[in-house]
């Protein structure tokens, strides 16, 4: 009846406020509300750009000094980037690879600066990994696109990206997410950072494949090959989590440079021919594997070029519209789409969560928020543009976050650090992953600690973000996580609608506390405390008023 429906409505609104910090209510107990042009994502907050305090830098407890040692931080930790990027696009590119090293190189620098001056967030971008494969091995070799349609798919769907960006869509969705599987985003991030710590692409190695059980402990004895790469990583490892333990500054940068420091003096001393670090893993020594490499550098600095790979995305826009190729183009197009909202998003989620710059109920300031998708989304416009796959922001943003990085400055210096290395690119390319992997690690452990928001003892919340969170690690992907949390949260809730009927409660209460959450514009207290508890009664409790 109508009385049910006021009554069911009224108390939907508590419990959505229910899960409110005391930042999100204005001085005379009113909700924020957000601003039309907020709400639209046109509205930007801009008041980081100031004389008195760029970035706002001292407002939120930061040091200059801090700011520009965690972007180096996060640049180190980000720099395999450079030639993994490269080789990867330039199976499906031959022949340009060093120009894709320039291109993967200033599009992250374009994209860092986007984000650092538009945001003030120290969230950090390049191109994305998963991404890259995608490009690669689906729709140029898969599906026989050129190329140059790849790009022109990767530039239309960042057109989509803008435009959801600026209608404010990409933002709604975002908070839309279930409380519980906002909190496990960040564990699951942690958890997928350390599945790639353990493999040997670009970690310690640890890992091998097994027949029987998927995986196994690489062997450590003295007569493997691998293992003096391994104890290499593991003494990485020790070292920087000591550093952390002592709350040094700049730990995961002491890290990495110790981890390269040996690796570059021993293939220096050794040569290829005596080296126990050589890689890829799995070559037991053997120099004519195809393949086989030390992290030395080859040289210091290297003229930039992007000829004939900038632009080269004008001559693909034909697939769009070719019958032959235009349901592979914009299956392609979809693709990037939906993998880059979704992975950048949980990015942003998890990383800003660590860093303390989430308000009570996970979600980033509205105007911030938008505009940090704007970046993203002009990021990979820009990507497209100059040759490489989508843009998208790293979970090695962490680094910079555990090293202390609370604005945009921080994005900035490692945009700055990513211009450099176009042309000290030799330099940074040999950075062995037996110096990152470690460090990936350890910021897994550090992104875990979201999970103290879940609350465990709500079924309906819990189970749905660990689904989400082991989700993740297990498909090798952060979007695929974050669905089969939202899928399993939604059938769980249509499932309870008998159930609350039977027990006088409205059968749709957390969607409706979902969508008034939605349109309260949070404040992050500032040097927020990232484990702050929300403050007031929790989801069940207030669910529990609800009877008729």
């Amino acid at each position: 009846n109508s009385d049910f429906s006021l009554r069911s409505w009224s108390l939907s609104k508590q419990l959505a406020m229910a899960k409110l910090g005391e930042e999100n209510v204005a001085q005379d107990g009113a909700p924020k509300q957000p601003t039309v042009l907020e709400l639209l994502g046109i509205a930007g907050d801009f008041s980081h750009l100031t004389r008195s305090d760029p970035f706002h830098v001292r407002k939120l407890g930061s040091t200059y000094r801090t700011e520009i040692r965690a972007g180096i931080t996060t640049f180190l930790a980000m720099a395999y980037i450079l030639p993994v990027n490269s080789g990867m696009l330039s199976i499906a590119i031959p022949g340009l690879k060093e120009e894709l090293v320039c291109a993967t190189a200033l599009s992250a620098c374009v994209g860092c600066v986007l984000m650092g001056v538009l945001s003030n967030y120290p969230f950090m971008l390049a191109p994305g990994m998963g991404t890259n494969a995608f490009f690669t091995f689906s729709i140029v070799l898969g599906r026989g696109l050129p190329w140059q349609a790849a790009l022109a798919a990767v530039f239309v769907a960042a057109c989509i990206f803008i435009l959801l960006s600026v209608t404010g869509l990409r933002t709604l969705m975002v908070r839309l997410f279930p409380a519980g599987i906002k909190d496990s985003i960040g564990a699951g991030v942690g958890l997928f950072l350390a599945f790639i710590a353990f493999q040997s692409a670009e970690g310690m190695g640890i890992s091998i494949g097994n027949p029987a059980t998927l995986v196994a402990l690489n062997p450590l004895g003295a007569d493997e090959y691998d293992a003096a790469k391994i104890w290499l990583s593991l003494a990485v490892l020790m070292v920087t989590a000591a550093l952390f333990a002592m709350k040094m500054p700049g730990a995961p940068l002491i890290g990495i440079i110790f981890g390269t420091a040996v690796c570059w003096i021993e293939g220096a001393a050794r040569g290829e021919a005596g080296s126990v670090f050589g890689y890829p893993f799995g070559s037991n020594g053997d120099r004519s594997v195809f393949g086989f490499h030390i992290y030395v550098p080859q040289g210091v600095v290297a003229a930039p070029s992007i000829a004939g790979l900038a632009g080269a995305l004008w001559e693909g826009f034909g697939a769009a519209t070719d019958p032959a190729t235009a349901g592979d183009f914009w299956a392609a197009v979809a693709t990037f789409c939906y993998t880059d909202l979704l992975d950048s998003s949980g990015t942003f989620l998890a990383v800003a969560k660590v860093a303390g710059l989430t308000d009570s109920r996970g979600n980033l300031p509205l105007a911030r928020q938008n505009m940090a998708f704007l970046a993203d989304a002009l990021a990979s416009l820009c990507g497209g543009m100059l040759g490489v796959s989508t843009v998208t922001t790293y979970v090695e943003s962490s680094a910079g976050v555990a090293d202390g990085a609370k604005t945009g400055l921080a994005a900035i210096v490692t945009g700055i650090c990513f211009a450099l290395a176009i042309f000290f690119a030799p330099l940074v390319s040999a950075i062995p992953p037996l110096a990152s992997g470690p460090i990936l690690c350890l910021l897994g452990g550090l992104m875990f600690g979201s999970v103290r928001g879940i609350d465990w003892d709500d079924l309906e919340e819990s189970l749905p973000a660990f689904l989400a969170m082991v989700t993740m690690p297990f498909t090798f992907s952060i979007g695929y996580g974050i669905i089969a949390g939202l899928f399993a949260w939604v059938i769980i809730q249509l499932l309870l609608v008998p159930h609350r009927l039977i027990q006088g409660v409205h059968p749709f209460v957390r969607f409706r506390a979902l969508w008034d959450g939605a349109w309260i514009d949070g404040q992050v207290p500032v040097c927020a405390d990232a484990d702050a508890k929300p403050v007031g009664a929790s989801a069940a409790d207030a669910e529990q008023h609800l009877a008729v």
